[in-house]
């Protein structure tokens, strides 16, 4: 067989390679392969590196020694990851390199006749490597027996022909330790990272600029490389891998082993079910599964005393991941860019802690969310998503700057108030009425039945009713039938343009003038029915009110009632003060004009001090 060409895609176990060497950026060689149904090549051991060498050295009129690959970090980031996004389990890093960590990116290319990487800048001009995946059946791939079969196995999750596992529980456990653990992955002489306990290395977490090759100076592959579980400095890295000499230094360490069937099964981390409240590394939380725009997703959060939730550590981050990998849907959280240059959570807060996916954030603005392995992305904050995490509030909440202005009502009876944007909801459901009845205990609160004018409304509904279900089959809705017009009215005489139908494509002209309607509990969507049904709730709904300044005003009043009661009462003293003294004057002068002589001997002690003034001097 002759030497391959440079035209040909050339085969070898289970993939096919072609090679370039027109010069090109790093970027520019990823994208050319990407037309090709390729990424640039990824290395998983010396076997593979050594055809690649061995396979340029064949080829005629190949210049240069340097070759792009597919590894590379992103801007700000450090961490290697290959373009085709397999997993990192062999290295074969030149003595020195990779360069120390800085805020560059870097990309990474072969040396074909050391067969060992370098890094560099990126814009760098070399030739390159395409690798792609054979798909097209003309190069029978070689039999593995190491290879998972073409599912994935229980505990899994599958998403674009790969599959991934969660490994954010132990990093829950490090928050109990202060020193990084030894855990049972180590490298083979020839730079192969494997599992201690048999099995395949199908997921990696390696901390920026890891793995290292720490097998000595001379760099002369002999086994020295085992890993440690990063406990926190800095805290981004905490949970994350990083390679280190076994024989050289001390660690703690962390075990495993099959659970015991003689002994009792512990508490689940989560719950089977995620709708009720969660408690998660003391932080508690509420999943709202509901298709909504972050706004929304915001006012629901605030209907049950809390706020889209934020993420302040690398704990709290591996208990939201391991919440993530159980939803299976991406979810809004509390994070958002209004324009500026900088992310920051809803309180304000700056990111001390950040865990985003690969390449973000690449937008100016926008909100984030958590994708189903929890890492954050920016989406358009109109978007609209299945989910949200709530994070509820154990002290007083925040207020934000787009709070909506007046109050509700103060509770009294029946009729608790929650407020959810420009108005406020009473919600009682256990009390099961007649839909004229139901209409009229809402006017008697100042209040009309309720109304839903948006997607993002209804969903508000639907999470405080739905756990309902057992007491109520749903809520009577304000709306009513106009045979005349074959059109629908909300009870404030406003046309229905928003609807959440079962059955979509209602007919409307199959309704009656005495059609009521309702929504479900249990789905949030709306049916009609008889009125005379007994099996629904009450929701009344009013707009906000301006601050109530009447407990304030009464203050006032009896304040300024007191001081005219104490200024009155002052004056009168006074006035009674002085009357007593008038009288004892007028008194002293009647006696002494009628004392007889021997009570004119006497000194008379009552002497005013007009007769004093009156006495020559």
């Amino acid at each position: 067989m002759g030497a391959p060409t440079r035209s040909e895609w050339v085969g070898f176990q289970e993939a096919e390679y072609k090679f370039f060497d027109l010069r090109s950026t790093w970027d520019q060689a990823q994208r050319i392969c990407s037309w090709l149904n390729a990424s640039l090549a990824s290395i998983h051991s010396s076997a593979e590196e050594v055809f690649l060498a061995n396979t340029l050295h064949k080829m005629t009129k190949v210049e240069g020694d340097h070759w792009w690959v597919g590894l590379h970090t992103y801007e700000n980031d450090g961490r290697f990851r290959w373009s085709d996004h397999s997993v990192l389990n062999y290295v074969s890093w030149a003595f020195g390199r990779p360069h120390p960590l800085s805020r560059d990116r870097k990309c990474v290319h072969m040396s074909v006749s050391k067969a060992e990487w370098a890094d560099q800048k990126c814009h760098s001009d070399l030739p390159y490597i395409c690798k792609r995946v054979n798909v097209t059946g003309t190069i029978p791939p070689t039999p593995s027996t190491t290879l998972p079969p073409a599912g994935c196995p229980d505990g899994w999750a599958h998403f674009l022909h790969m599959c991934y596992k969660v490994f954010a529980f132990v990093t829950t456990l490090l928050s109990n330790v202060s020193f990084d653990l030894w855990v049972g992955l180590t490298s083979d002489s020839k730079g192969h990272f494997q599992w201690a306990h048999p099995g395949l290395l199908s997921y990696t977490n390696w901390a920026s600029g890891e793995p290292l090759d720490n097998s000595g100076p001379l760099h002369n592959k002999t086994p020295g490389n085992c890993v440690v579980m990063i406990h926190g400095n800095p805290a981004k890295n905490t949970g994350m891998w990083a390679s280190r000499a076994c024989e050289m230094e001390k660690h703690g360490y962390i075990c495993q082993k099959k659970q015991d069937p003689a002994l009792p099964s512990g508490p689940a981390l989560l719950p089977s079910s995620l709708s009720g409240a969660l408690e998660l590394g003391g932080v508690s939380y509420r999943v709202v599964k509901k298709r909504l725009d972050w706004t929304g997703a915001l006012h629901v959060c605030e209907s049950l005393n809390g706020t889209l939730a934020s993420v302040r550590d690398p704990y709290q981050q591996a208990y939201l991941t391991l919440l993530m990998n159980s939803l299976h849907l991406p979810a809004w959280i509390g994070l958002y860019n209004s324009g500026g240059r900088s992310f920051s959570w809803l309180g304000e807060e700056d990111l001390t802690y950040t865990a985003w996916r690969d390449g973000e954030p690449n937008k100016l603005s926008g909100c984030g969310h958590m994708t189903t392995v929890g890492q954050w992305t920016m989406t358009p904050c109109d978007a609209k998503l299945d989910a949200a995490i709530c994070q509820i509030n154990t002290e007083e909440a925040v207020v934000h700057q787009w709070s909506y202005p007046g109050q509700c009502p103060h509770s009294l009876g029946d009729w608790a108030w929650v407020p959810f944007r420009n108005h406020c909801y009473s919600f009682n459901l256990q009390n099961l009425r007649l839909q004229t009845d139901a209409h009229s205990s809402c006017r008697k609160v100042g209040a009309q039945l309720l109304s839903v004018l948006d997607e993002t409304e209804n969903g508000f509904v639907w999470e405080h009713i739905q756990s309902y279900q057992e007491q109520a089959h749903g809520a009577w809705l304000g709306m009513t039938f106009n045979s005349k017009g074959s059109s629908l009215m909300w009870s404030e005489s406003a046309e229905v343009k928003f609807t959440n139908w079962e059955v979509q494509g209602t007919n409307l002209s199959m309704l009656f003038p005495n059609t009521c309607f309702w929504i479900q509990s249990n789905t949030g969507l709306w049916k009609p029915g008889s009125c005379k049904n007994r099996t629904h709730g009450v929701i009344c709904k009013r707009p906000r009110t301006e601050e109530d300044h009447l407990p304030t005003l009464i203050v006032i009043m009896v304040t300024g009632l007191v001081l005219v009661i104490l200024i009155v009462g002052m004056i009168y003293l006074y006035r009674r003060r002085q009357a007593g003294s008038l009288g004892s004057y007028e008194g002293a002068r009647y006696s002494r004009t009628n004392s007889n002589p021997s009570e004119q001997a006497e000194k008379n002690i009552l002497v005013s001090d007009m007769e004093l003034n009156e006495q020559p001097v």
